[in-house]
């Protein structure tokens, strides 16, 4: 009897797959211990799955590089803000209310906006063509620009023309605007622009959302002028209210009487006129005198010309 067994390679990996297969021949029995092999698939099949782990973790913008190292910085900071928005994939239409849509878009930021397609920024889909697609802009070709409240993101590198713009390649812009409230907000596309005498072709989107702004808004509330007046107007008819109901039914005054502290608010305006004379005036006061003179008391003589004409 012939017997012929294959030893494992792969013994020091947890892994108990063994199968034994028999085959029975004339005179003889062959046993194959198969557990290496199943081992070689597992381990084959992990690898795989950690290759295309990796591979979709790379999914990132790459800048075009620029001579300048201070854009470059600049553009790496731009992308810091742009965080929160990797792997965020929008979608919209180039429907108007006077115009059916044939044509609808998908935004990746970032990301692959169609999985199937490597390196797919941004995707335009005809819908009267379920194979009409072209990738419009890849972001592993990406520059970045921004300002107070907008960053403009662009993908450039697309699939090229066929008939128009002396069949360059498609380039997307992405104009981000500040959106205080929304960190996805509305996305539309405004504008696309092709003409066969020219090179300079693009599409242009809009993307409002949070990140693009840097100033932060004022919240808009009572100043402190308002308050002050708010303050001071509940605490005069509080005043008035409470006082007036304190005289009327405790002390039982009638009519101009039941106003509070009424013999202050007769004199205020005196007081008020004292005060001001006090403080404003600097020059000397003239006194009425408490009590008169003789003199005072006495009339004052009348020429009587009468008599002295009777006198001539």
């Amino acid at each position: 009897m012939l017997n012929l067994r294959m030893k494992p390679m792969y013994a020091f990996l947890p892994l108990d797959l063994t199968f034994r297969k028999k085959i029975h021949w004339t005179g003889s029995e062959i046993s194959l211990n198969l557990r290496g092999l199943a081992t070689c698939l597992y381990v084959a099949l992990i690898l795989n799955l950690i290759v295309v782990t990796v591979a979709d973790e790379t999914d990132d913008c790459k800048i075009i590089k620029e001579k300048n190292p201070e854009i470059s910085k600049r553009e790496k900071e731009l992308l810091d803000r742009l965080r929160p928005l990797k792997g965020t994939i929008f979608d919209t239409s180039d429907y108007k209310s006077t115009e059916k849509s044939d044509y609808f878009y998908k935004l990746g930021i970032c990301t692959r906006a169609v999985k199937s397609i490597p390196h797919s920024g941004v995707v335009q889909f005809n819908s009267s063509n379920p194979n009409g697609n072209w990738t419009i802009g890849r972001f592993n070709a990406t520059k970045i620009m921004g300002g107070t409240d907008w960053i403009l993101l662009s993908y450039s590198n697309g699939d090229p023309y066929s008939h128009n713009c002396d069949a360059t390649n498609r380039t997307t812009n992405i104009m981000i605007v500040c959106d205080p409230v929304n960190l996805k907000g509305k996305f539309q596309i405004l504008e696309e622009r092709k003409k066969k005498e020219t090179d300079y072709c693009y599409y242009l989107f809009e993307l409002s959302s949070s990140i693009a702004c840097t100033i932060t808004p004022v919240k808009k509330g009572l100043s402190s002028g308002s308050l002050f007046c708010i303050i001071f107007f509940t605490l005069t008819v509080t005043y008035f209210c409470v006082g007036f109901l304190y005289k009327r039914l405790i002390i039982g005054a009638k009519g101009i009487e039941q106003i509070p502290n009424y013999s202050f608010w007769r004199d205020f305006g005196n007081l008020q006129a004292d005060g001001c004379d006090f403080i404003c005036r600097c020059g000397p006061r003239h006194e009425e005198h408490a009590y008169r003179g003789i003199d005072d008391q006495l009339p004052k003589e009348e020429d009587d010309r009468d008599d002295q004409l009777l006198a001539m």
